[in-house]
């Protein structure tokens, strides 16, 4: 089966659905998950997710509260995105239904957990990532410009003149084929699953992180979600 689109998304968790959303609205977008698609990472996430949106809270203080917790270890080009437009995309998901949990007046509840100076973090329950990974693939599945193969799983990204143009997979047996696309993006996920010990999913196997390394287009880097072009 040969399948062509502007856009390819590998990986069906919240970065690649957000990403997807974004992208049918200037083309055609195929998103490739090798499970159901239902079966992710953000799936699992029970905790909550932390955007500054209180009264006395800011994008600054979060970032300083982050990077204290890491210790040294953080990418502070990493931490100023994800401070500085994170409360953009938590309203988002407010006004798009996400059901968070709320406070006796109506507004988002907001916890104060460990390494956070003030109350910033939402949760729906215990199910936060349930919850968003729910309403994205309810945004997803209203869109027809967005077309998902699930139980498909990428083995061999597709590359011309040392520019990524799709990718070929694997399906449900005697099923797979090719995907043509001008532009891949890789959102798989980690790769709990090379551990003993891991809460993450049985999928969490790494697939991006290994066509990424693979010889191949230059720019390839790993599966948090990247852009392969030259």
């Amino acid at each position: 089966m040969d399948v062509s689109a502007d856009f390819l998304v590998i990986g069906s968790g919240i970065a690649g659905l957000r990403a997807a959303l974004t992208l049918a609205e200037s083309g055609h977008v195929v998103v490739l998950t090798k499970a159901d698609p239902g079966e992710s990472n953000t799936g699992y996430a029970q905790g909550g997710i932390a955007a500054a949106l209180g009264h006395d809270d800011s994008p600054e203080l979060h970032a300083r509260d982050t990077v204290a917790a890491g210790d040294g270890l953080c990418d502070p080009a990493a931490v100023d995105v994800l401070t500085r437009e994170g409360p953009t995309y938590v309203m988002e998901l407010l006004a798009w239904g996400a059901a968070f949990d709320r406070d006796s007046a109506g507004h988002p509840a907001l916890a104060r957990e460990a390494a956070h100076s003030v109350r910033r973090v939402l949760h729906a329950r215990d199910a936060t990532g349930r919850e968003i990974a729910r309403l994205l693939w309810s945004r997803v599945s209203a869109i027809g410009r967005i077309r998902v193969l699930q139980d498909a799983r990428a083995t061999e990204l597709r590359v011309r003149d040392d520019v990524c143009v799709g990718a070929r997979f694997v399906g449900r047996p005697g099923e797979g084929g090719t995907i043509n696309a001008s532009r891949t993006l890789l959102a798989t996920g980690g790769a709990g699953q090379i551990f003993r010990e891991t809460t993450n999913p049985p999928i969490a196997t790494g697939d991006g992180v290994a066509l990424g390394c693979r010889p191949g287009p230059r720019s390839a880097t790993s599966s948090s979600c990247s852009s392969i072009r030259r």
